[in-house]
């Protein structure tokens, strides 16, 4: 079988780690079926994956860890001290 995961559209840590999530709760098939119902309707962003598989992520996904907020936050304050 095709794997079309690689189609999804992932814009943030979040979105990562639903997809994660979705990989554990419903497996690779199941997503990779969903993602093929998508083409040529809607735009394959993991939100409408979840849609079509009538499942609702946790809300402790929502919440980045705290060792990644800080890198983050580091980045951004390496990027404005370079400016």
């Amino acid at each position: 079988m095709e794997r079309k995961l690689n189609s999804l559209i992932v814009e943030s840590d979040r979105d990562r780690r639903t997809v994660q999530w979705l990989i554990k709760t419903v497996g690779q098939e199941k997503i990779d079926d969903a993602i093929g119902k998508l083409m040529g309707k809607r735009k394959p962003y993991i939100s409408n994956v979840c849609k079509i598989l009538g499942v609702s992520p946790p809300k402790n996904l929502e919440i980045t860890d705290v060792e990644t907020a800080k890198n983050k936050i580091a980045a951004i304050k390496e990027m404005l001290n370079k400016k």
